[in-house]
C-alpha cells in the first residue's frame, strides 16, 4: 500500500525539544601553546653526544624560521565534535517512498548559546571553536596540519649485513605499498642513508648528525614509520664529539695508565668557546689517527662509569631508536623490527677489545630489551636463514621478508589513512579554506618569533589598526630588512588591540592558492565571504568580479566585528590592481612593498594604493649593529648541530657594515658550515674560510658557491635547477625518482645503484635547511625570492630546456618501462587518475607549465597542445586542482586575441567556478551548458577543436547530469545578471514538496502551499499534465494511487482526484496544529495522530467517518506517526512516558504488539524510518544524562527486540531503510553517509563527498540507488550514490537552492524544486550505463500516459467545492 507520511510542516513542537542535541565539547585546551625552545651552547649533562636541533627564531627579514623539528607526527587535527545546527533557514519538503518516513517534524534543537562577541552566520557559530578561531585568523593554539604522507625511515645498525633486506624493502614492499598509497590520496618515501657510503666509513660525528637531522625533518613532513634492522650487533662505535669538562676529567682520574690518559688529551681539547667549556673531539681526528679510535673508545670504556658510557658512547643506530622508538609512543606503535636468527658476533682475543665487545653487547641486549617491550609483537619480523644458502634459497628468503614487510606496512598505511581521514567540508564550508588559512596563520606564526627590537613600528601598526584611517598603509623596506616579521608580530597581537577583531593574511607565494594575483584574490574573497554570509564566493571567478567584490565584502565584515588585510611581499605581484585605495569603516589593509634602489613610488603596488590621501607609509627601521651581532650570534648557534664557538671577528665587522638580518644570517650559516658539510671527503682539519662580501647580492650567491664546494658542483647544479625549474617545488620521492636515472647519483659498488642519490639529497637537504622550506605536501621551494632568482640565473641559464625536458619525460612516465628490478623503487607510472577519487595531482599541474617554458618562443604551439585542447586531459586537470589552477595555465598563452578554444574555456570556467570546484563530474554538462548558451547567442563556432568537443559532450564519458528543461537556461541568465549569496533570506519559492507516484514511477506531484495549487507532472517530459488551483492552505499530500491522494489541508484532511481534477471527500474532525501527522493504512483506510494526540484515529477515506481508535493509556501524548509502505504497522513515540517508549501496533489486528523502551534514554523519533513489510524500524537514541552523540538503534518488530545498536561517533541527522537492499542508510553531522548491513549488522560502505550534513537520504523505489542532500542548503548539490559499489554516480549542483527534490526511475531522473524557478527541474543521467540505475530504470518505467489524455495539460480550479 502507500507509504506513511511526515507533515513537511515547519512549525515544531516546543515540548519536543532535545536538550542535548546541541551540546558539544571542545577540546582546545591543553594545548601546547609554547613555540620558544631554550638553546645553549653547552653539552647537555649526560646526553647522547648528537642531537635533535631545533631552528630557532631565525632573524630573517623576508623568511620565517624553519619548523622546529619534532620527532613525533604531526599532531592530530581536531575532529569535529559538535552537533550540527539543525535548524536551517528552511527544511526541504519531502515525500515519503517505500523505504522511509519522517513522521515527525525536526526536533527543536536546544539553540547554541551565541559566541561572545559580535554575531555570526550561523554556519560559522556551529563550527568547532578551533575552526572559528582559524577563519577570524586568531594565531595562538593552532595546531599543525596533519600530511598525507607516510614516511619510512631505515634504521640500521650494519648495512652490509642488511643488504638483501633493504633491498626486498626498497624494490619490493615499498614499491608496492607506492602505488597502493596513491590511490588514496597519499604519499610514501622511504628515507635510507644507510648505504656503506664514505661518509659513512667516516666514523665521525657528521654521518650521526645528519641521520638525526633528517629523521627530524622527515617527522615534520608526515607519520614517520620507522623500520629497523638490527640483528646481533651495533654497527660501528663512534666516539663522543663532546664532553663535559666533569666527565672528561673523571676520566684523566680514572686512568691508571699514562698512556691512556696522553691519548685522550691527544683526542680531546678544552673548547671555552662554549657556555659552559667542555672538551671537543680534535678536528679531523678520526681520519688522521684512525688506528688509535678503538684504543681510545677503550679507554673511555674503562674510565667512564655505566651511565656515562650510555649518554657518551652510543651507535648510530642507538641514536635514531631513542629518537623515535622510545621518545615516542607513536612512533613506537608503527615501527617495524626486521631481525634475522643468527649466532652472536665472536669475542675478540685482545683483552682490550674484550671490554669494549662485552660493552657492546650490554648495550645491544638493552636496545633489544626496550624494543621488545615498546614494540608491537606483530611489528616484529623474524627472518629465518634456513635454507638461504641453498641454490634459490636466495630470492625465496628476499620474497619472503619483502612479503612480510608488504603485510605490515600494509596495516600500517590503512590505520593512518583512517586517522587522517577529514570531511570534505564542515557546514557548507569547504575544508580546503580551512587548510589554506590555516597554513597561512602557522607560517604567520613561526614569522611572528623572529622579530626584536620593533617597538616603535609596531607602535605605529598599532595606532593604524585601531584609529579611523580608511586608507591602506604601505610598510616599505629593502630586500631581507625585515617587513615580514612586522606584519606577523603585529597580525599575532592584533586580537590583543581589538578582540572580536577579523584577520586575513596572506604570504604571497606561500602556497599555490597564493602564488598568482587572480589565485590570491579569489582566496581572500573566499575568507571574507565565510566570515560575512557563511560560506564561500558562489559568484563568476574573474578579477573583475572578484574585485567588485571584495570591498562589499570587507565592508559588512567591517560593521559586524572589524577587519584587518594583511597581504605580505606584494610587490611580487604586478597585476595586483584590485587592491583597494580606499577602504571601508573599520576596515584596515596592510600591504608590505620592496623598496627599489631607484625610486620607492614608481612600484606599481604604489601605484595602484595611490589616492588623494594615501596610502599611509611607513618605513621598516634599520637594524643597528648590535642588533645585527645580535642576530649573528643567535643564527650560528642556531645552525650549529653540535655546539658553535662564537662568530669570527671579520664576520662581526661585516655585519656592522651590512646590518640587514638576512645578511647576518647567511654569514651564520656559512660559520655553521665549518664542520658540518656532510661531504663523503675527511673532515677538514682547519675551518673553512669565510668568503665575506659587501652587499647581500653577493652573499646570496656564496650560499650557492658554499653549496657547490661542500658537494660538488656537478651534482649540486642538477639537483637545484631541478628544484628551481619546477612549477611548485618536488618532494623527496621525486626528486630520488629523477636522480637515480642520473649517471652522477649511481654507482655499481652499492647494492642498489641508485643509493648515493638516497644520500645527496638529504646531504643538501640539511646543509641549506635554512634556505628552503617544505610546504603543505612536503614539496622543497626556495624560502627567498632573491635567492631562487640567483639560483635561476647560475643554474638555468645555459641548461634551462633540458632541465624542463628531464621534468616532462618523468611526468609522462618515460622511464616507467625499464625493466631493472634493482630499479623497481624508483620507477613510476604517470597515469592522470590514480583511482576513482584520486588524481596525479603533480603531473596534471607541471607538465602545462614546464611545456609553456619548452615553448615560450612558440605561443600558437603551446596553445595547441593536448592540455587546452583535450577535454579529458582538461577534466582530470579540474578533478585534480581546481578552476583557479586552470585558469593560470590559460594565462601562460599569450596572445591576443586568445584562441576560440581557449576563449571558451576561460569563460567556462570563469562561470562555473563554483560548481566544478565542489565536484569535477559536473564537467561535460557544464561544459555542454556552455557551448548552447554561445550557439543560442548567435556565436558561430569554428574551430575544428570546439567542434570535437560538441560531440564528445553530447554523450560524456562520465556519469553526467543535465537539465532537460527547454527554458532553463532563462533562470541561468537571471542568475549571471546578480551576485549569488547565502544571505538571509528567501526569494521565490514555487514549490514546496515533490511526491512521487510509486505506481507510476515517471510522475509527480507538487505541493505549492503560498499558492494553494497542486500539479502533475511528467518527468521524461519535463511536462506539467495536471494542475488544481484553489486548494486551501495545501501543506502535504500522500498518494492513495496514481489518481487520488489524501491532502493536509490546514488542520484538515480532504481526499482529490488528481486526473478529473476534483474534491472527494473530507475527513471529518480536525488534526493536531503542531504535529498533524497521518499515514495509508490500505486504499481505503488511513490512520491519523488525533487532535490532543492520546490516540490515533483509523479513517474511512470513502465516507471520511472515523472507524475506530488505537489507544495505549490515559495520560499517553503521542508525538510521532510511522506507518509500514504496506500500511500493516503502525509505530508512535510517546514523549510523556519515561523511559520514551515506542509503541507498535498490528493496524490489520488492531492490537498493540510491542511497548519498547531502552531506560535512561530518548528516542529522537524525527529521525526514524520502517520496512516496507514492517519487519524493522530504526530510529535515532540519545542518552538522557550524558551529552554524548546520539546513536541509531534497530528493532525487529517480528520479536519484538533489539536487533543493533550502532555508535558512528557523531550525530546522526537523517535515517533511511530498504528491505530491498537490506540495509539502513544514516547521515551524519560530520558529513558522512553510513549503510549499515541489515543482516551482518556491520557498516557495509562509507560514503563521503558532502560539504555539509546530509540531512536528507531518499531512496529509489527499487533500490540500489540513494540521493542525499543538504535540507539546510548549505551544500546546495544533490549526490547520487551506488549502494551495491559504495561509489559516486553523479553529482548536481543547480543555480539556486533545492525546496524539494525526489529520485525517480531508478536514478536515471532527478526531480528538484528550486528558488525562482517556476517548472520542476528535470535532471536527466547521461553517459555510461550504471547497471543499479538500468536495472531501476527498466522495473519503474512504462510509457503510458496520466488518465485521461484528453485533459492533459488542463488546469481545474476547486475553490470552493470543498463547502459544496
Amino acid at each position: 500500500m502507500g507509504n506513511s507520511c511526515s507533515s513537511g510542516q515547519a512549525h515544531k513542537d516546543k515540548d519536543n525539544v532535545s536538550q542535548h542535541s546541541e551540546e558539544y565539547t571542545l577540546s582546545s585546551g591543553a594545548r601546547d601553546r609554547s613555540n620558544c625552545h631554550f638553546r645553549s651552547n653547552c653539552c647537555p649533562r649526560r646526553s647522547p653526544s648528537y642531537r635533535v636541533t631545533k631552528p630557532s627564531v631565525d632573524a630573517t627579514a623576508e623568511s620565517a624560521a624553519a619548523p622546529a623539528h619534532h620527532l613525533l607526527e604531526p599532531s592530530a587535527s581536531v575532529k569535529s565534535e559538535s552537533k550540527p545546527q539543525l535548524k536551517g533557514p528552511r527544511p526541504v519538503g519531502s515525500s515519503v517512498s517505500d523505504s522511509i518516513s519522517l513522521s515527525s517534524p525536526v526536533a527543536c534543537t536546544s539553540p547554541r548559546e551565541d559566541a561572545e562577541g559580535p554575531p555570526m552566520p550561523a554556519s560559522m557559530q556551529a563550527l568547532p571553536e578551533e575552526h572559528r578561531n582559524c577563519l577570524l585568523g586568531k594565531v595562538p593554539g593552532l595546531r599543525q596540519r596533519r600530511r598525507r604522507a607516510m614516511l619510512i625511515y631505515v634504521c640500521a645498525a650494519d648495512s652490509q649485513d642488511c643488504c638483501a633486506e633493504k633491498g626486498a624493502l626498497q624494490c619490493g614492499a615499498a614499491a608496492r605499498l607506492r602505488v597502493r598509497a596513491r590511490r588514496r590520496g597519499w604519499r610514501v618515501h622511504v628515507a635510507d642513508l644507510h648505504w656503506r657510503s664514505p661518509l659513512e666509513q667516516q666514523r665521525d660525528h657528521r654521518f650521526p648528525v645528519l641521520c638525526i637531522a633528517e629523521l627530524a625533518r622527515q617527522s615534520e613532513l608526515g607519520a614517520v614509520v620507522p623500520v629497523l634492522f638490527l640483528n646481533s650487533g651495533l654497527g660501528t662505535p663512534l666516539l663522543p664529539h663532546t664532553l663535559e669538562c666533569a666527565d672528561f676529567k673523571a676520566a684523566l682520574e680514572a686512568a691508571d695508565d699514562d698512556n691512556d690518559k696522553a691519548l685522550l688529551n691527544k683526542w680531546y681539547s678544552l673548547d671555552c668557546s662554549t657556555t659552559p667549556p667542555c672538551y671537543r673531539l680534535v678536528r679531523g681526528a678520526p681520519a688522521r689517527w684512525r688506528r688509535e679510535m678503538a684504543k681510545t673508545l677503550n679507554v673511555l670504556v674503562r674510565t667512564l662509569p655505566q651511565e656515562a658510557c650510555d649518554a657518551y658512547l652510543t651507535t648510530v643506530v642507538e641514536q635514531e631508536v631513542q629518537h623515535t622508538v622510545l621518545m615516542s609512543v607513536e612512533a613506537a606503535r608503527r615501527c617495524v623490527w626486521v631481525c634475522r636468527a643468527g649466532g652472536a658476533q665472536p669475542e675478540p682475543a685482545d683483552v682490550a677489545d674484550a671490554a669494549h665487545h662485552h660493552e657492546l653487547q650490554r648495550r645491544l641486549n638493552n636496545l633489544q630489551k626496550d624494543l621488545k617491550q615498546h614494540l608491537s609483537e606483530r611489528n616484529v619480523i623474524r627472518a629465518s636463514v634456513r635454507g638461504r644458502a641453498a641454490p634459490g634459497g636466495e630470492d625465496e628468503y628476499t620474497e619472503g621478508v619483502s612479503a612480510a614487510l608488504q603485510e605490515r606496512l600494509d596495516a600500517l598505511l590503512d590505520a593512518l589513512v583512517a586517522d587522517h581521514d577529514a570531511p570534505a567540508g564542515y557546514h557548507g564550508i569547504p575544508t580546503s579554506v580551512f587548510d589554506e588559512v590555516n597554513e597561512h596563520l602557522t607560517f604567520c606564526q613561526k614569522a611572528a618569533q623572529c622579530t626584536s627590537n620593533r617597538e616603535i613600528t609596531l607602535n605605529e601598526l598599532k595606532t593604524y589598526i585601531t584609529g579611523d584611517s580608511t586608507v591602506p598603509l604601505a610598510l616599505i623596506g629593502g630586500a631581507g630588512c625585515g617587513k615580514a616579521t612586522l606584519v606577523a608580530r603585529a597580525v599575532t597581537l592584533a586580537h590583543s588591540y581589538q578582540p572580536d577583531l577579523a584577520v586575513i593574511v596572506r604570504f604571497v607565494g606561500l602556497t599555490p592558492q597564493s602564488s598568482s594575483s587572480h589565485q590570491l584574490l579569489k582566496s581572500i574573497v573566499d575568507q571574507c565571504h565565510v566570515l560575512l554570509t557563511g560560506t564561500v564566493y558562489r559568484g563568476r571567478n574573474d578579477v573583475w568580479s572578484l574585485s567588485a567584490a571584495l570591498p562589499a565584502l570587507l565592508g559588512g565584515v567591517g560593521r559586524a566585528r572589524g577587519a584587518l588585510l594583511c597581504v605580505v611581499g606584494a610587490d611580487a605581484l604586478r597585476a595586483a590592481r584590485w587592491l583597494p585605495e580606499r577602504l571601508p569603516h573599520n576596515v584596515k589593509m596592510i600591504v608590505t612593498v620592496t623598496e627599489e634602489k631607484d625610486e620607492p613610488s614608481s612600484s606599481a603596488i604604489m601605484a595602484v594604493l595611490s589616492s588623494e590621501d594615501g596610502p599611509k607609509v611607513v618605513r621598516a627601521p634599520p637594524v643597528g649593529p648590535e642588533e645585527a651581532k645580535a642576530v649573528l650570534t643567535a643564527c650560528a648557534a642556531t645552525y650549529s648541530k653540535t655546539g658553535a664557538a662564537s662568530p669570527p671577528e671579520a664576520a662581526v665587522k661585516a655585519v656592522q657594515k651590512c646590518t640587514l638580518p638576512l645578511y647576518a644570517k647567511i654569514l651564520a650559516w656559512q660559520i655553521s658550515l665549518s664542520a658540518e658539510t656532510f661531504t663523503e671527503v675527511s673532515e677538514p682539519e682547519t675551518t673553512p674560510e669565510l668568503v665575506i662580501c659587501e652587499d647581500l647580492e653577493g652573499q646570496l650567491t656564496q650560499i650557492l658557491i658554499t653549496t657547490e664546494s661542500a658537494l660538488g658542483a656537478d651534482r649540486v647544479k642538477t639537483c637545484l635547477a631541478l628544484l628551481t625549474a619546477s612549477r611548485r617545488g618536488l618532494d623527496d620521492t621525486e626528486i630520488l625518482d629523477i636522480l637515480a636515472h642520473d649517471e652522477l647519483f649511481r654507482s655499481e659498488e652499492t647494492y642498489l645503484p641508485w643509493a648515493p642519490a638516497s644520500l645527496v639529497w638529504p646531504q643538501l637537504a640539511a646543509l641549506l635547511s635554512p634556505w628552503l622550506r617544505w610546504d603543505s605536501r612536503g614539496a622543497a621551494r626556495w624560502r627567498d625570492a632573491a635567492l631562487a632568482s640567483a639560483a635561476a640565473d647560475r643554474y638555468l641559464t645555459d641548461c634551462d630546456k633540458a632541465v624542463r625536458q628531464i621534468l616532462v619525460e618523468y611526468y609522462q612516465g618515460v622511464w616507467y618501462t625499464e625493466n631493472d628490478p634493482k630499479m623497481a623503487g624508483r620507477l613510476v607510472s604517470q597515469e592522470n587518475m590514480f583511482s576513482d577519487e584520486y588524481y596525479n595531482t603533480r603531473k596534471l599541474d607541471e607538465l602545462p607549465f614546464q611545456h609553456y617554458h619548452i615553448y615560450k618562443d612558440e605561443p600558437e604551439t603551446f596553445a595547441h597542445q593536448p592540455y587546452f585542447t583535450k577535454l579529458d586531459w582538461i577534466h582530470d586537470k579540474l578533478a585534480a586542482t581546481d578552476c583557479c589552477h586552470f585558469l593560470e595555465d590559460i594565462a601562460l598563452v599569450h596572445l591576443d586575441p586568445l584562441p576560440e578554444h581557449i576563449e571558451i574555456l576561460k569563460d567556462f570556467l570563469e562561470t562555473h567556478s563554483y560548481a566544478l570546484d565542489y565536484d569535477h563530474r559536473q564537467f561535460y554538462g557544464l561544459l555542454r551548458m556552455t557551448l548552447e548558451k554561445r550557439q543560442r547567442d548567435g556565436h558561430q563556432i569554428k574551430s575544428p577543436i570546439v567542434q570535437g568537443w560538441m560531440s564528445e559532450i553530447t554523450e560524456p564519458p562520465v556519469p553526467t547530469f543535465y537539465p532537460e528543461n527547454e527554458d532553463f537556461w532563462k533562470l541561468l541568465e537571471v542568475k549571471e545578471k546578480r551576485e549569488f549569496s547565502m544571505g538571509d533570506g528567501f526569494d521565490t519559492k514555487n514549490y514546496d514538496l515533490i511526491v512521487r507516484f510509486d505506481s507510476r514511477g515517471k510522475f509527480v506531484a507538487t505541493v505549492s502551499t503560498e499558492r494553494e495549487e497542486i500539479c502533475v507532472w511528467d518527468v521524461t517530459k519535463c511536462k506539467m499534465v495536471r494542475k488544481m488551483t484553489g486548494v486551501t492552505h495545501p501543506i502535504n499530500l500522500v498518494p492513495i494511487d496514481e489518481y487520488k491522494c489524501v491532502v493536509l489541508c490546514r488542520r484538515e484532511l480532504r481526499v482529490y482526484n488528481l486526473d478529473q481534477g476534483t474534491f472527494l471527500v473530507a475527513l471529518k474532525g480536525v488534526m493536531n496544529q503542531k504535529m498533524p501527522y497521518y499515514g495509508l493504512h490500505d486504499p481505503k483506510h488511513l490512520v491519523a495522530l488525533s487532535r490532543n494526540r492520546m490516540y490515533v484515529n483509523l479513517m474511512n477515506i470513502e465516507t471520511g467517518d472515523c472507524v475506530t481508535t488505537f489507544k495505549a493509556g490515559e495520560d499517553r501524548f503521542l508525538n510521532s506517526l510511522l506507518v509500514s509502505g504496506d500500511g500493516r504497522v503502525l509505530v508512535c513515540g510517546d514523549e510523556t512516558q519515561k523511559p520514551f517508549p515506542l509503541l507498535v501496533w498490528s493496524l490489520t489486528s488492531r492490537k498493540l504488539l510491542y511497548d519498547l523502551r531502552i531506560p535512561h534514554h530518548d528516542f529522537i523519533t524525527s529521525k526514524a524510518a520502517i520496512t516496507y513489510e514492517g519487519s524493522y524500524v530504526c530510529v535515532v537514541s540519545r542518552e538522557l544524562d550524558e551529552p554524548s552523540p546520539n546513536f541509531i538503534v534497530v528493532y525487529d518488530l517480528q520479536s519484538g527486540t533489539l536487533f543493533k545498536k550502532w555508535k558512528p561517533g557523531c550525530d546522526t541527522v537523517a535515517l533511511a531503510i530498504s528491505s530491498v537492499d537490506g540495509c539502513v542508510v544514516s547521515g551524519l553531522a560530520d558529513t558522512r553517509i553510513l549503510v549499515w548491513d541489515l543482516v551482518t549488522g556491520n557498516c557495509r560502505l562509507t560514503l563521503r563527498g558532502h560539504v555539509a550534513a546530509p540531512s536528507l537520504l531518499r531512496l529509489a523505489k527499487s533500490g540500489g540507488v540513494l540521493m542525499s542532500t543538504d535540507d539546510t542548503c548549505k551544500d546546495l548539490s544533490v549526490r547520487l550514490w551506488d549502494l551495491h559499489t559504495g561509489k559516486l554516480i553523479a553529482v548536481y549542483t543547480p543555480p539556486e537552492r533545492i525546496t524539494s527534490c525526489e529520485v525517480l526511475l531508478g536514478g536515471s531522473v532527478l526531480a528538484l524544486a528550486l528558488e525562482n524557478y517556476k517548472e520542476i527541474l528535470c535532471v536527466k543521467l547521461y553517459g555510461p550505463t550504471i547497471e543499479s540505475v538500468a536495472t531501476g530504470k527498466e522495473v519503474e518505467y512504462d510509457d503510458r500516459g496520466y488518465g485521461n489524455e484528453k485533459l492533459d495539460g488542463k488546469t481545474f480550479d476547486v475553490k470552493g467545492l470543498e463547502s459544496s
